[in-house]
Formats: C-alpha cells, structure tokens, sequence
C-alpha cells in the first residue's frame, strides 16, 4: 500500500505544505527537517505522484528522445541505440529524472517534427535528446526557439551553438580508406546512410581524404546511400559486386550493413576477407559473432550515452548558462572480413 505526503506529514507532526517543500528541496526549509523528511519518506516507502508533481513544480521530471524505427520492421534502425540509452540512463539514475523514449517511422521527417511539438508543448519533458541528426534539422530549431534544454547525439549544420556529443565520423572513415589503400585496395567502395544526415556526410569526407592521401582517386560509382541495415547492406553490394569492375574493398557504415555485405559476398561465391574486404563500424556485438568475425570501427556508444546524460543533467542545473561539446575518438578493430588485395 502507497504511502500519502498526508500520512507522511502526520507522522512527522509536520504539515503537508512542510512535507511538500522538503521534499522539493526548497531551501526555506531547514536542512535538519529536510533531512528528517526525506528519512522518514525512505522508511515508509513513499513515492510522490508524478501527476500532482508535476502540477505543483511545472517539471515532468522526464527527458524525452524519439528513435528512428524501420517503416516495415518497427525496430530500431540501428542496434547501437540501445547501448546510447543505456549510458544515458545510467547516469540519471537516482537524480529524480528518468528517460522517456518513443519511436517513429523514419520515412516521415513530418511526423516526427509533429511528436516532437508534442514533447514541447504538452510539457511532456524538461529536456530533449535529438538522434540521427540531420544537416538541417529542424527539430534542433523547434527546441531552440521553444527555450526547452536539448543535446543531440550527432552535429547539425547549425551555426548557432548547442550541445551535442559525436563520435568522430570523419577520422573513422580516413583512417578506414587508408588501412583498406594499405593492403593493396584500389577499388574501395563505401555504402553510406543518406546524404541529408550529418554523420553521412561526414564519413563519406573522412572515405575521400583517406584515398585522397593514399593516391587514389574517389569514383562516384562506388558510393551507394541507403538505410543502415542489414537488408540494404545486401543488396547494395550486390549491385556493386555485379559492377564490370567492381570493388575489392567496402566500407560500411555500420555494422549491420557490413553483415549484409558479408552475405552478399557469399550469395556471389565470395568470401569476406579473401576475395572482398569489408569493413563495419560501431563494433557491435554481433561484429564478433558472424562469419567471418568483422573488421569495424569502435565509437563507444555507451561511453557516449554517459556524456549525454551529463550534458542533459548540466543543462538542467539552475544558472548554468554553458553549452557542452564533445568529440570522441574512435578506433580501428581489425578482425577476419578485411585482409589483403588478390586481385591482378
């Protein structure tokens, strides 16, 4: 049985209004009774309403993210969400916040602007995390112009500042092209996310600098979009596969399309790792699992799920007037699916 701030105020000989105010944390209370208060809470197990909370504080306590789903599959476009989610809640925990997530169809940029309207202004949350950025992305603007704390796990093309945690997407790809130039490559492809997203940009940058200082020169035709699944992994290296000269090396930008790269290969009578090189990124538990186990690139989602919990936490600290930024490094994990060229 739930415990009321009633009971709890009459156990403490204490009014409601006392009670209340403690528990807030408001400062015109004396710590000593805050203390006994917030002992006394523990002891008999009470919880306070969040409705009634909420209509006391004007807080919802929550902070808000919408992940991108497949429109078909209705799961998350990319596994590594989970791990993100899991580095945010493990920094929230036991702050009087937690993290409420939905998803939404990824073929509907309007839907989505929609949904985060609602977070805004039905008062659903005191923050925002913004995933899957895009160059211009107008739900960075929307929060901007609604005053509402917000940090976003990728960079936009805006030019006012905001706080964003990333992974570096550009050196991971420049460091890729040229490992794959390195063993011999000459024909390196790269199946990347689609163009009006931040992070493809980047990487497909970071892919033509590495060739760029290996001496090769970027084909167009070896450069294929797509959704970041396993599904387009496959048949996005067939079509390049299937090319008159096609590639011996792919870069992908993320590890579920490189299994379907992997795939591809077989379907063709290739072997990942002898006869095409293939390279994931995001080093995720499956990366190690499949056959062969896949070369990728680290980026520490969960690493980069803690820094955004700090980041949402920061900004929502009275007087804190400062935008958090950080850029994390990655690292090349070498396994079986990338290997020298054996091409004439």
């Amino acid at each position: 049985m739930t415990t009321s701030i009633t009971e709890l105020a009459k156990s403490l000989s204490l009014s409601v209004s006392t009670v209340s105010r403690a528990l807030n944390g408001y400062t015109d209370v004396a710590p000593a009774t805050r203390d006994r208060v917030a002992a006394a809470a523990k002891a008999m197990g009470y919880r306070p309403n969040p409705t009634a909370r909420r209509l006391v504080s004007g807080k919802a306590s929550a902070m808000g993210v919408v992940l991108p789903s497949l429109v078909d599959e209705g799961q998350f476009i990319d596994s590594m969400y989970s791990r993100l989610l899991a580095g945010v809640a493990s920094k929230i925990e036991g702050t009087g916040y937690h993290l409420f997530a939905t998803t939404i169809s990824s073929g509907d940029p309007k839907a989505e602007l929609d949904l985060f309207a609602d977070f805004i202004h039905a008062g659903w949350a005191d923050a925002l995390l913004i995933v899957r950025t895009r160059v211009e992305d107008s739900r960075v603007k929307l929060a901007q112009e609604a005053g509402l704390p917000f940090v976003t796990y990728g960079r936009t093309g805006s030019t006012q500042p905001y706080s964003w945690v990333d992974a570096d997407s550009e050196e991971a790809f420049r460091q890729a092209a040229r490992r794959q130039a390195g063993l011999g490559h000459h024909r390196i492809a790269l199946l990347n996310g689609e163009s009006h997203y931040l992070f493809a940009q980047l990487r497909r940058r970071g892919y033509e600098r590495g060739l760029a200082e290996a001496g090769l020169s970027a084909d167009p035709a070896l450069v294929r979009d797509g959704n970041l699944t396993v599904a387009d992994g496959f048949r996005l290296c067939r079509v390049l596969l299937q090319m008159p000269d096609p590639p011996t090396s792919i870069l992908c930008a993320s590890d579920s399309m490189a299994i379907g790269a992997i795939s591809a290969c077989r379907s063709l009578n290739l072997a990942a790792g002898r006869d095409v090189s293939v390279m994931g990124y995001g080093n995720s538990e499956a990366s190690s699992y499949c056959d062969p186990p896949l070369s990728t690139i680290e980026h520490r989602a969960f690493d980069n799920g803690c820094r955004l919990g700090e980041a949402l936490l920061r900004l929502l600290t009275p007087g804190n007037t400062g935008h958090y930024t950080h850029l994390e490094p990655v690292e090349l994990v070498p396994r079986a699916s990338d290997g020298p060229c054996i091409a004439a």
